[in-house]
């Protein structure tokens, strides 16, 4: 019987997972570090020119791969108060080769309100690419179990293609105060149609998100010259898709160019499958000036580790964020404080 083992393992995997896989966009534990993909409202938040890349690998241990990529840049107009941005994306499983490929530009408005207070909006207009390798797939009527082979053709009807393009449009807004930040997103406004078979009709769920944070100097400082170098931050991302919700809050502690914390996600299915629980262990640091001159850079390392393991050697994440900051009045690793550096120049 072990020649039906992998042809039905295809089949539940396929059907069990591939809700979430096609579902659920994929997350990245550092999610102030991959910015344009939380929120098109992030766009030029750092005030300055930034390039960014993220990497994430999760469950290494199945023995085939869930990897996402992103690379993202933006940049801020002082006289206008526009920004702009771009940033790609690339998700992949290996075992199905199912993959998903996008590009996006991305268009921000700051409106200054004084004393540190601003509301930002931004928008996104991508193209996405979804792909998969449907010779991997093997249906019920092709499982022959007197002869115990695998016949070639199938009654069930069939794509005529496995990759599918189309647009994708996402808004969101953010209101930054010195203290604490609050922002809102919706993605896939206008729903794409993602379904391989011709009369099928099926839509990308809308995913929409509500993340913010609250900073406290640790410094203590009555009259300041330069921006804390001792931060208490603690930042929260909710966000709901379909049968989806997700919660994570992450407390990090920033020392100099040093930064740490612990934190905790929850995934719930509004179904009958259990929930999925993580701690989550972050560590960053930024590179000093010596190395390079005119731009700082931020390096950033997450280690996920599930906490209701569905697979013993399946239970942990490995992410790496990287940016580069054109220097201004950057000194901190969160970026999105920028507003609150700046008001720690004022007497």
């Amino acid at each position: 019987m072990k020649i039906f083992v992998r042809p039905l393992l295809n089949i539940i995997f396929t059907f069990s997972l591939g809700s979430s896989v096609f579902g659920q966009d994929f997350h990245y534990t550092q999610f102030y570090s991959a910015p344009l993909n939380l929120n098109p409202a992030f766009t030029g938040a750092m005030e300055t020119t930034r390039i960014g890349a993220n990497y994430r690998k999760q469950w290494p241990g199945l023995g085939f791969d869930f990897n996402a990529t992103s690379i993202y840049f933006d940049t801020y107009f002082y006289e206008s108060n526009f920004n702009i941005g771009f940033a790609a994306n690339k998700f992949e499983e290996s075992l199905l080769n199912i993959r998903n490929i996008d590009a996006a530009l991305f268009l921000g408005y700051k409106l200054d309100m004084g004393d540190g207070y601003s509301f930002r909006f931004g928008g996104q207009f991508g193209v996405v690419n979804r792909s998969l390798t449907l010779q991997e797939l093997v249906y019920g009527d092709q499982i022959d179990l007197l002869t115990r082979s695998i016949n070639p053709g199938s009654m069930d009807m069939l794509p005529v293609e496995d990759s599918k393009w189309y647009p994708d449009i996402s808004f969101g807004a953010l209101f930054q105060t010195p203290d604490y930040w609050l922002g809102v997103s919706s993605h896939h406004v206008t729903r794409p149609k993602i379904g391989y078979l011709e009369n099928q009709i099926n839509r990308l769920p809308l995913k929409w998100s509500i993340h913010g944070g609250v900073l406290w100097d640790l410094d203590n400082r009555t009259m300041k010259y330069y921006p804390a170098k001792k931060t208490l931050s603690l930042s929260f991302n909710y966000k709901r898709q379909a049968a989806f919700q997700q919660i994570e809050f992450i407390p990090q502690v920033q020392v100099d160019k040093f930064i740490g914390g612990i934190g905790f996600r929850n995934i719930h299915r509004f179904n009958e499958l259990p929930d999925q629980n993580s701690i989550n262990a972050l560590l960053g640091f930024n590179v000093t000036e010596e190395i390079i001159k005119s731009f700082d850079m931020i390096i950033g390392y997450s280690y996920d580790y599930m906490l209701n393991r569905f697979s013993q050697p399946a239970h942990v994440s490995h992410e790496i964020s990287l940016i580069f900051a054109k220097k201004s009045y950057l000194q901190t690793i969160l970026p999105c404080l920028q507003d609150k550096q700046k008001s720690n120049w004022r007497y």
